[in-house]
């Protein structure tokens, strides 16, 4: 396996103009040469990181698919087990997160939007526009209210357990933490 360096139509991380979500899904990858099961470690609008035993060289040209969704793109580095793809048309990188994922990508995106107002600061300069990209449909609060509650059925049933709680107390009030910003962000929503 050869790692090329970056020509000037590759960039670097710091030079990615797309947001990468990151995630762990599985997916086929396949092209001229190979087909198989990769692990889709990142994503954008444009491009995908995937790791896997067995990859296509630089410059080959691959579809990647998951169920119904795919997207075609060309292998623009290689490093180790990781591939790097240029995709030739954008793609939604939501559409590809299992439902649980997507409910936790609405819950950061919430977080990051009335974190400053929770933590008694002023709005960021940039508030109105993040809540008029967050999802206000009473749907969304109800799935707010959900993820809290699994998150207490959680760490109740974690609570049980005298080993989890003197190696993990910490971490369960992390947990109780959570579920209480998540009530008061559906509050919150259902009140704007």
């Amino acid at each position: 396996m050869m790692h090329l360096p970056a020509s000037p139509d590759t960039p670097h991380a710091s030079q990615r103009t797309n947001k990468r979500t990151q995630m762990f899904v599985m997916a086929s990858l396949s092209s001229a040469a190979m087909t198989g099961n990769v692990r889709v470690r990142n994503m954008s609008v444009s491009g995908v990181l995937v790791e896997a035993d067995e990859l296509p060289s630089i410059g080959e040209r691959v579809k990647l698919r998951k169920g119904e969704l795919s997207a075609i793109g060309a292998v623009v580095r290689r490093e180790g087990r990781q591939a790097g793809i240029r995709l030739e048309r954008p793609i939604n990188p939501v559409d590809w997160l299992p439902n649980k994922a997507r409910s936790q990508l609405m819950v950061d995106t919430a977080f990051e939007t009335i974190k400053p107002i929770v933590e008694g600061g002023p709005p960021s300069g940039n508030s109105r526009a993040e809540a008029s990209a967050l999802p206000s449909s009473p749907a969304t609060r109800d799935e707010l209210e959900g993820i809290a509650d699994m998150l207490d059925a959680l760490a109740d049933q974690m609570s049980e357990d005298p080993v989890i709680i003197s190696s993990y107390l910490d971490k369960l009030q992390v947990l109780d933490i959570a579920s209480q910003k998540l009530r008061r962000v559906g509050r919150i929503l259902s009140n704007s």
